[in-house]
């Protein structure tokens, strides 16, 4: 991927770390007034102002993590001020954008893997508690990754890079932004491979002629799923006999089980059952540190709150060494990091609330460099019950601990792991009214909370997504929806309820379709609508931590309507008390418009030398348009990077009531003789499938480049 050019001016004398209180309060207005005031874009016809970038007197991106069973990339931020956020909870705020990048060749080049964000807040109360706010960022991915089995053991290390950005979007596609205020934070992390093989792999690396033999009667096509084994003590002193990891580590668990009372069997026979381990005499002063816990192996780095739907705390975990986890990722089940969290609602100082415990696998990984490997753990949460009013911030003290291998029971808020530590934090829980789960209520719909949805069924100007605070217009414009439509609403005790649609406001159609839930440790389960009744039974939030309650698979372009009712325990009737919630969505499932023609020389397909200007029209049309924009393809020539000039114009985002004809060039000083395409790519402002994604089309045009005619 090509870097686009976007850091910091190299001959800009960069103003030092401050507050700057005036560049703070005018940050957009100067942006507006001029795209380079900070001196943040390269080869830009604007001049510097204010030289600056990677300002964190505010806030800064200190640790970024993966779960690699969840998916999950994690991030955790620190607030360090009580002001200079915009406004204070009764008010908009600002946001905290992370975009997060991947690199799978150590840094070469860097793939986008999305944006996310969260609203920070002035809240001088966060003082009184002595200490900053930490949040955290949360973004679900889908990275590349690598078969393995038990005898070979690929690297499933990549880098991960992502950029903290105050109040200004990172651009896309471009790893080199360089943020204003807020900072960029690298880190190292494991991909889990793939939990199955296609025979044809094991046919290829088997050496047996037996086992290749078995190629005329198996499908080289088909898969197999991989079973990793769980390693014991025994199998672990001979793993490790050859390296320093201690028998209180690798024999920690069954120690650890035997010292607790979980087993039964006496020392000599248990002794026996882990033949080959020698169990050291000054045992009890191993398993009870003086210090916070033995951080030899790994450490709980930073730990924060993600306030998006549904709000979690997140752990970021540093793992220090290549062995003594257990084994390694393609021939075990390696070993688990648990990290515990408790909440001091009250303030005493006993961390009395035992809010769950989350945990990461991992594994042996030869291959870990210096700086580490960083995984994240992630715990949905409930708070509903916490939230104060907007004008009367809610800061909560958290502690975490880290114990490897053995959860730390919830009885225990001050348990000193043998491997692991303990960290604290403060959190700020946001105002009732900030959480758009309400009882009884569609509180989010497509992927927007209600409150952002016009009684038109468009987004009000500035709506933002409710799982990452991205906007659902880049420019701030309304937008219809498409595709699939989520329906999401906090559960109802011992209830159940019915989703209905309709086009008219009179004929209103169940909508039964098998939605997927998400429990609180990330497992996904089938719900299904009563075939009777048509009603689904509200599941409790750790059973359904995104209170999704519907999925409604939308067509046409017409405005509808969405109701939820509350019914009784058998779903026969409407429970008593609760009137139905009825929104207004307009549906826009159509493709924008999209024509492109030459018109100069001889027209479509024409042949013309080197140098030639290329002239045409194009048309778009959407009654929603997004944007256009013009490009020139292929961009190599068998491998290798052509010159390529831009097409006048490249871009554009024009509102477009009537079909917009306008005309286009491109010259072709410098280009390679080859033949091309123009593209044009039309996108609007629908948001389809209830996420960050829009209809989209695209016209094409041809034409060959001959050599200057001589």
């Amino acid at each position: 991927m090509k870097e686009k050019t976007i850091s910091t001016s190299k001959n800009a004398k960069l103003a030092g770390p401050g507050p700057y209180p005036e560049m703070r309060a005018g940050f957009r207005v100067n942006l507006l007034s001029n795209p380079n005031f900070f001196g943040t874009v390269t080869k830009s016809p604007f001049k510097p102002v204010f030289p600056m970038a990677g300002n964190t007197y505010y806030e800064e991106l200190v640790c970024v993590g993966y779960h690699p069973q969840k998916q999950r990339l994690e991030g955790v931020v620190h607030i360090y001020q009580q002001t200079g956020y915009g406004t204070d909870q009764c008010g908009p705020g600002t946001p905290e954008y992370v975009r997060f990048f991947l690199s799978y060749d150590n840094g070469t080049s860097w793939e986008d893997m999305g944006i996310t964000a969260f609203q920070a807040y002035d809240i001088p109360e966060s003082a009184e508690k002595k200490g900053h706010l930490e949040y955290a960022v949360s973004l679900p991915v889908s990275p590349e990754s690598k078969f393995c089995l038990p005898w070979l053991h690929p690297d499933t290390l990549v880098r991960v890079r992502a950029i903290l950005s105050w109040n200004d979007q990172p651009v896309a596609d471009a790893p080199g932004f360089s943020p204003v205020w807020g900072n960029v934070k690298e880190a190292t992390v494991q991909i889990e491979p793939e939990s199955f093989i296609y025979i044809k792999d094991i046919l290829t690396a088997a050496s047996q002629k037996e086992i290749q033999s078995l190629e005329a009667s198996i499908d080289p096509g088909s898969t197999v799923a991989m079973m990793k084994k769980e390693l014991g003590a025994a199998e672990l002193a001979q793993l490790y006999k050859d390296t320093d990891v201690p028998v209180h580590r690798f024999a920690f668990r069954e120690i650890a089980a035997f010292a607790d009372g979980m087993v039964s069997s006496s020392a000599d026979s248990y002794l026996t059952r882990i033949k080959g381990v020698k169990i050291p005499e000054n045992i009890i002063e191993l398993l009870n540190p003086n210090s916070d816990g033995n951080t030899t192996y790994e450490e709980l780095k930073c730990i924060g709150l993600d306030p998006n739907v549904p709000d979690q705390l997140v752990g970021i975990i540093q793992i220090k060494k290549a062995t003594g986890y257990s084994g390694q990722v393609c021939s075990s089940k390696g070993s688990a990091e648990y990290v515990t969290f408790w909440a001091d609602f009250d303030g005493n100082g006993t961390f009395g609330t035992c809010l769950g415990t989350a945990d990461v696998q991992v594994y042996d990984i030869p291959s870990i460099k210096s700086d580490g490997i960083f995984y994240a753990v992630s715990l949905p949460v409930d708070l509903s019950k916490y939230r104060p009013k907007c004008s009367a911030p809610k800061i909560v003290r958290i502690r975490a601990i880290l114990s490897w291998n053995q959860a730390v029971p919830c009885t225990c808020p001050g348990c000193v792991p043998v491997w692991g530590n303990r960290k604290e934090t403060l959190i700020n829980i946001g105002p009732a009214s900030a959480s758009p789960m309400q009882t009884a209520t569609i509180a989010i719909l497509g992927g927007i909370p209600t409150s952002m949805i016009d009684a038109t069924g468009l987004t009000k100007p500035g709506a933002k997504f409710s799982s990452n605070n991205i906007d659902a217009d880049s420019l701030g414009r309304q937008c219809p929806f498409g595709g699939l439509v989520t329906v999401q609403g906090a559960p109802v005790a011992g209830m159940r309820y019915m989703v209905e649609v309709s086009s008219d406001g009179k004929n209103w159609n169940p909508v039964t379709s098998d939605i997927w839930t998400t429990d609180q440790n990330g497992f996904m389960h089938q719900h299904s609508a009563d075939s009777t009744t048509h009603t689904f039974e509200y599941l409790d939030f750790t059973d359904n931590i995104t209170c999704l309650l519907a999925n409604w698979y939308t067509s046409g372009d017409e405005q509808w309507q969405v109701r939820l009712t509350v019914y009784n325990a058998s779903g026969t009737a409407p429970a008593s008390g609760y009137g139905p919630d009825t929104r207004t969505i307009q549906l826009d499932n159509s493709v924008p418009y999209a024509s492109l023609t030459i018109t100069s020389g001889t027209g479509d397909c024409g042949k013309v030398p080197v140098g030639t200007a290329i002239s045409g029209e194009f048309t778009v049309y959407d009654a929603y348009f997004g944007s256009f924009s013009l490009g020139v393809d292929p961009v190599t020539i068998n491998g290798i990077p052509v010159p390529l000039n831009p097409v006048n114009p490249n871009y554009g985002t024009p509102e477009t009531p009537t079909p917009l004809e306008e005309p286009w060039s491109l010259s072709t000083d410098g280009m390679s003789p080859c033949g091309y395409n123009i593209q044009l790519y039309v996108v609007n402002r629908a948001i389809m499938n209830s996420e960050s994604d829009n209809n989209a089309n695209a016209a094409f045009v041809g034409f060959c480049l001959s050599k200057p005619f001589s």
